[in-house]
């Protein structure tokens, strides 16, 4: 609310620090991935809400910060962005890039499915164009054979840049779109050959074996994921800054994104290694006990906000899509698809889903601990070899729910005759069978 009320100028601008108190004056000026991210997050959280009175009342003002971005970043409406983009590598990246390129891409989708929501056609359909043209040359200029890089001649143009570097950050904007459920903003193949160069060039598994500059935030034994790296040369006189460091925030959105591609056990590396180095037992601290605290995950300062990006790491794990304002629940496993349990959330409670899959047999359950959670559609994901349901039912305390049941490929859809407001104490089960 800060970024879309106080923070937001009559121009469209987000100031991209957050004053205190609220009543000194807003200075700090645009930072582009923050003015996209704002509108990402709008979506988010609009997504995670009862209903629509979230939306409704900040859309007006998201609007305005589209639309700047419209006149002063993409003004021909090509659905790409080649000017000064200020960002968190505090500096300026100039000419197309698929760091700031894939975020604006995932905010033209996020923007158009809550343009369509407000019933606003005139908003969702100009952003679906610009998305369409921008993904195609996104896609065609920045592709190199392996990953996406910044097609621009460093020569001419200001700023740090990373031209021919491979970005752990490039598809950053592909990460937020899976988040959002939003689909590939990008080819999918291209995405996930893109994840496994990143993997290739940018994993150190030791360190020691590379100068960290100007910051170290591994150990010599350590391993981590470099920011950026030139595997074919090129990189530049006065390159991204923090481009020869590792950002937990970055691993944990990559390793993130590996799991959403389908590739967990590559995505679970990344985490085991990268919470290794925060093991309180290798690291001294201020504790009178000598050992760190192991929650403290250092990058520009303490309990630095980047590494929430590992909250991702759920959703992806258990593949949960849920919108409030449509009562949709939905998840679909990625890990431990035959024996899974987890934490979730919802608009008003939490709770934890479980899912056992025997034989032809699949069991789910959802259990409310807090508060109350309303459903009109559940979805779950049986194995690709489901073509017919052989049985399928929905109980609360024993209680058989009335729904109509869709397979459609290999997901079942629930759709409830009515509303079902689940309260703390409640247990969801759904039993099903299937043959091939």
């Amino acid at each position: 609310s800060k970024d879309l009320g106080i923070q937001l100028t009559e121009e469209g601008v987000i100031h991209h620090r957050l004053a205190l108190p609220l009543s000194a004056e807003r200075a700090s000026g645009e930072a582009l991935d923050g003015q996209l991210g704002t509108l990402l997050k709008l979506y988010r959280e609009y997504r995670r809400c009862p209903d629509d009175k979230f939306l409704r009342k900040w859309w007006e003002n998201a609007k305005r910060a589209l639309q700047f971005v419209w006149r002063n970043h993409d003004p021909e409406g090509k659905g790409v962005i080649r000017d000064r983009q200020f960002n968190t590598y505090d500096d300026a990246v100039y000419e197309l890039n698929s760091f700031i390129g894939s975020l604006y891409l995932a905010a033209l989708r996020a923007m158009e499915e809550m343009a369509l929501r407000m019933g606003d056609s005139a908003t969702a359909e100009e952003c679906r164009k610009r998305f369409e043209l921008g993904s195609e040359s996104v896609a065609a200029e920045c592709w190199d054979g392996e990953y996406f890089m910044q097609p621009a001649d460093l020569e001419t143009i200001e700023g740090r840049n990373y031209g021919k570097g491979c970005l752990s950050d490039q598809v950053v904007g592909q990460w937020w779109a899976h988040i959002l459920r939003l689909g590939h903003i990008l080819p999918s193949e291209k995405v996930r050959v893109a994840l496994e160069s990143i993997l290739k060039y940018n994993w150190m598994e030791r360190m020691g074996d590379f100068k960290q500059n100007p910051r170290v935030y591994a150990g010599p034994e350590d391993s981590g994921l470099l920011c950026c790296t030139w595997p074919k040369g090129g990189r530049p006189k006065v390159p991204i800054l923090y481009c020869d460091e590792a950002w937990t925030g970055i691993e944990y959105q990559v390793a993130g994104h590996l799991i959403f591609e389908g590739m967990a056990e590559r995505g679970a590396e990344i985490v085991r290694k990268a919470r290794r180095r925060s093991n309180g037992k290798l690291r001294p601290g201020t504790h009178p006990s000598g050992v760190g605290n192991p929650w403290n995950e250092i990058e520009c300062g303490d309990h630095y906000a980047r590494a929430m990006s590992s909250y991702a790491l759920l959703l992806a794990a258990q593949g949960q899509d849920y919108e409030g304002p449509a009562g949709r629940i939905a998840f679909h496993p990625a890990i431990g698809g035959e024996c899974h349990r987890s934490f979730f959330s919802a608009a008003e409670g939490w709770g934890s889903f479980e899912q056992v899959r025997e034989g032809t047999a699949q069991r789910e359950a959802v259990f409310v601990a807090w508060g109350r959670v309303e459903a009109r559609e559940l979805r779950f994901t049986l194995p690709t070899e489901a073509r017919e349901l052989t049985e399928s039912r929905l109980l609360l305390s024993g209680n058989a729910i009335p729904c109509a049941v869709v397979l459609e490929s290999n997901v079942a859809r629930f759709a409830l005759a009515k509303p079902l407001a689940l309260a703390a104490g409640d247990r969801l089960l759904v039993e099903m069978a299937w043959r091939a």
